[in-house]
């Protein structure tokens, strides 16, 4: 028999699961009261009752589902009802629906509309449902969670980010389930471990590593060359360039008419292209059976694909130039990078904050709802400003 101790929340939190066999802990404070987990790592409540000369196991359910409080008050009804000769209730029997029944639900009802509905499944298909796809969804624990998440974040391929998204879109989904399954008692994941936020990025590409990317950028065939300066040029972000259509393009207006479909914060937007950016765009060649402004060189109806290759041959070619070890950047960081030219050229915050289509900052709350003012005039003149001082910096010319 295993010796009594008061169990405490914490106590059973620090419960190591054992490589085989089970841990049994007796509750001091209620007679009977056993708390068991197995090697897999799964907590449950059980109480053990001498009837008659022999021992009697009664089942109570999971850990963290049920309580301490509540394990302790099912334990003292479960041996009164022993001792009356009443019959023991059974603990709640699972939903015989899996994760991935009601992720199906959840896809049609929730996903289906989003604009990120193709991450999400993204994250679900590889990560989530071949991992806990076949199991009941209230048999779902934190050590579940956890043990997911762990696996992403510090596994072969650490990857923390993507371990915080996966952690984030099964919150989500665990909220939606927690009112259409009655034994479904809470939300694993708010109770599972994941972890730390990354620091946020403060990477700004200097004056000598742009003239470097720009040198290295035109040894680039179409559509990398072509791309690249149309984001340096106007400071639009990585999916915005890499999936534009031609017919958003007017150069005879000199704009960029991005979609709300196309721009992250579903907002359209309208860029104003500098005589630099109509230069980049006017030389991009048309590709037969393909809307695309860059499509794709193996299939023509879908952008361009290999920004990864593309990275580490940029990265590997500015340090080969510059004869020294670079900082990481990312091609986000390009965006930084203008932003903190613009202000370097005394642009206005609210016309910075409009050419990077943020709804953040000054753009936020009631000045979101009343400020319908689109900055247009600014916005050319901010971004001709910056073409002008990019061409100054790099020593080249566009034409």
């Amino acid at each position: 028999m295993p010796n009594q101790i008061k169990l405490t929340d914490a106590k059973l939190k620090a419960v190591k699961a054992p490589s085989r066999g089970r841990v049994e802990l007796a509750d001091s404070d209620c007679v009977g009261l056993r708390f068991v987990k197995g090697s897999t790592g799964k907590c449950r409540w059980i109480v053990r009752k001498r009837v008659a000369g022999k021992f009697r196991k009664i089942t109570l359910g999971d850990y963290p589902g049920i309580g301490l409080a509540q394990a302790r008050q099912k334990a003292l009804q479960a041996c009164a009802d022993i001792e009356s000769g009443r019959k023991v209730a059974k603990p709640d029997k699972r939903s015989n629906k899996t994760v991935s029944a009601l992720w199906n639900t959840y896809d049609q009802q929730r996903v289906e509309n989003k604009r990120s509905a193709k991450e999400i499944r993204r994250i679900f298909n590889k990560y989530v449902l071949p991992e806990l796809g076949g199991r009941p969804v209230d048999a779902i624990t934190r050590t579940d969670v956890t043990r997911l998440i762990d696996g992403i974040a510090y596994g072969e391929r650490p990857a923390p980010v993507m371990a915080r998204l996966v952690a984030a879109q099964m919150s989500v989904f665990f909220n939606w389930v927690l009112p259409r399954i009655e034994t479904l008692a809470y939300n694993p994941v708010t109770a599972a471990s994941r972890p730390p936020a990354p620091k946020p990025r403060d990477r700004v590409l200097s004056n000598e590593e742009l003239k470097s990317l720009w040198k290295a950028i035109e040894n680039q065939p179409f559509p990398w060359q072509h791309s690249l300066k149309l984001m340096l040029f106007t400071a639009a972000r990585r999916s915005e360039v890499f999936g534009a259509e031609r017919a958003e393009f007017d150069l005879e207006e000199k704009v960029w008419n991005l979609p709300a479909s196309s721009a992250k914060n579903s907002n359209a937007v309208i860029i104003p292209l500098s005589v630099e950016a109509c230069h980049v765009i006017s030389g991009c060649p048309v590709t037969d059976g393909s809307s695309k402004l860059f499509p794709s060189a193996t299939n023509p109806k879908t952008s361009a694909s290999g920004i990864s290759k593309l990275l580490r041959r940029l990265r590997a070619d500015i340090q080969s130039d510059l004869q020294r070890p670079v900082l990481h950047w990312t091609l986000h960081d390009i965006r930084r990078t203008v932003a903190t030219n613009l202000q370097r050229l005394g642009v206005r915050l609210e016309v910075t904050e409009a050419i990077l289509n943020h709804i953040s900052g000054s753009q936020a709350g009631i000045v979101k709802v009343y400020q319908r003012y689109n900055w247009m005039d600014e916005k050319r003149e901010a971004l001709q400003l910056w073409s002008d001082d990019l061409v100054r910096i790099c020593d080249c010319s566009t034409q």
